[in-house]
């Protein structure tokens, strides 16, 4: 999978295609700017050329990338074959490209010691107007067309073709239009792309032949989808070497939106099936990398889940306001602190009445939505690279850390349910010099404040229910006492644990370590 999304990703690039600018290109010079694209990020590529009344006519064109042996596969390689392409002079300093419709491309994955697997997919295309101008050393494409489709018509694996009953795939967009920018001045190339389309479809179903009336089926589509990003290459870098590839200026970031998704699915086994349905009222990612720092978000909105069949006592439904994540991490080794940072966001979620009812029959609870939400963000001194092999094998063979922490800040933490709710913030720094303290870790200095509301009125609901004795109620309001002070409203309490330059640990003033 890793092999085949790194092909498909390519030639996406190879043909992913800002405004025409006012200068002249030959069809010869916007094949070179594409072919040294391919051949930048490490395919070779094959092909022939026939020039012919001031255009140029591709065909048999064969790009292939060989794929180094890994600890979880093989050496192989992997090899795409596309139908015939002309890339025509437009007589006024641009050139249009022409893709057949349909226009197959094979794909051949091979790795030593199996059978190959071969696939056929049909990209079919209507009203397709794609425009390359500019100069050979910045190239301009813009494209449009009222409708694409990408369909799998043909797929071999352990030497036997797939009948469709077995495995069928198909993808649809339209309209879409967008554009992008190759620009090779500086001797590095540089990417950048926008692109948006009003609909996407996709549908995907199989069977097992070796199960009888065992079948799967899940289709989709998404409305208001749009991307944009920018990457640098390395020129005449190999793809193998990460780390030189990563040194020597590799950079890339990206950001997608939709606003609105529906998926359905089907599953049949064993005389049983299941079927459900989930929506989405937008969502986006975003994500950048380069030598230093790795980045990325995830958001979305208004997800509704529901789902019935025969092995589940009753229909289940679920929904919630927000899902988000996001992550940074320090990739290099350094000599100072770098940032990194960790969220996540479950909130508002409900459920329906029947899964309250399996714990909670006598609707004793509150069922007010439920949130888990916390951001945290930091300071860490790498210790290693990650795309430097031999700092990986120290590390496999050493008990060493891959960095040093220097500080944390808990930015805001709220945990609300049935009920009861509870945030807190707070900040530490970290005393690398003193790992004894704490049993190996840094010793943290700082402070993290809490605030519980709801906790007395849950465990008198709980133990009412007969979930938690009464004794068991006991040992936690003790618990919570020890660690808590009564707020300024009824049932509410607030929580102070603090790490003192001494390493010595304290619960509201109270030191109990």
């Amino acid at each position: 999978m890793r092999v085949l999304t790194g092909v498909m990703g390519a030639g996406v690039a190879a043909l992913a295609l800002t405004p025409p600018a006012l200068a002249d290109v030959t069809p010869e010079q916007v094949w070179d700017d594409l072919s040294g694209m391919l051949e930048g990020v490490g395919y070779e590529v094959s092909v022939t050329e026939s020039p012919s009344g001031g255009n140029l006519l591709l065909s048999d064109l064969t790009l292939t990338m060989a794929v180094a042996a890994g600890e979880a596969q093989a050496a192989g390689d992997v090899t795409v074959a596309f139908g015939d392409l002309t890339f025509e002079d437009l007589g006024d300093g641009t050139v249009g490209i022409r893709f057949p419709s349909p226009m197959p491309i094979d794909i051949r994955v091979t790795e030593e010691g199996a059978e190959p697997v071969e696939m056929t997919l049909e990209l079919g295309q209507e009203a397709l107007e794609m425009i390359a101008s500019g100069t050979p050393e910045a190239m301009d494409y813009s494209y449009s067309a009222a409708a694409t489709s990408l369909d799998l018509v043909r797929l071999v694996a352990e030497g036997e073709e797939l009948p469709r009953e077995v495995i069928s795939a198909s993808l649809a967009t339209g309209p879409l239009s967008g554009s992008s920018e190759v620009d090779s001045s500086d001797g590095t190339r540089r990417y950048s792309h926008s692109y948006k389309t009003d609909e996407l479809r996709y549908d995907l179903s199989g069977s097992n032949p070796e199960e009888e009336n065992a079948t799967g089926q899940i289709s989709g589509r998404m409305t208001g989808l749009a991307s944009s990003g920018m990457s640098v290459i390395p020129d005449e870098m190999g793809s193998e070497d990460a780390a030189a590839f990563m040194a020597a200026g590799f950079e890339g970031n990206g950001r997608f939106t939709y606003e609105t998704g529906q998926a359905s699915f089907a599953v049949t086994q064993d005389g049983e099936t299941m079927t459900g349905s989930s929506s989405s009222k937008g969502g986006s990612f975003e994500g950048s990398i380069d030598g230093t720092h790795l980045s990325y978000a995830l958001s979305l909105d208004t997800l509704n889940y529901e789902a019935e069949g025969s092995s589940l006592p009753f229909p289940v439904s679920a929904a919630m306001d927000k899902v988000a994540y996001n992550m940074t991490l320090p990739l290099a080794k350094s000599d100072t602190p770098q940032d990194l940072a960790l969220g996540l966001t479950l909130g508002g979620l409900t459920v329906s009445d029947q899964i309250w009812g399996i714990f909670d029959p006598g609707g004793s609870l509150p069922r007010d939505p439920a949130t888990l939400a916390f951001d945290i963000t930091g300071k860490a001194t790498p210790l290693v690279s990650i795309f430097d092999p031999a700092d990986l094998a120290q590390l496999e063979g050493e008990e060493t850390a891959p960095a040093e922490l220097n500080a944390l800040s808990l930015n805001s933490l709220t945990l609300e349910v049935a009920g009861a709710k509870i945030t807190g913030e707070g900040d530490f720094t970290f005393h690398n010099e003193d790992t004894e303290s704490y049993g190996g870790m840094p010793r943290p200095e700082g402070a993290v404040n809490f605030t519980l509301a709801g906790a007395n009125g849950l465990i008198d609901k709980l133990i009412a229910m007969g979930l938690l004795s009464q004794q068991d109620a006991m040992g936690a309001r003790m618990m919570l006492g020890m660690f808590t002070v009564a707020g300024s409203e009824p049932d509410t309490m607030t929580s102070t644990i603090e790490v003192d330059a001494d390493g010595h640990l304290l619960a509201n003033g109270q030191r109990i370590r």
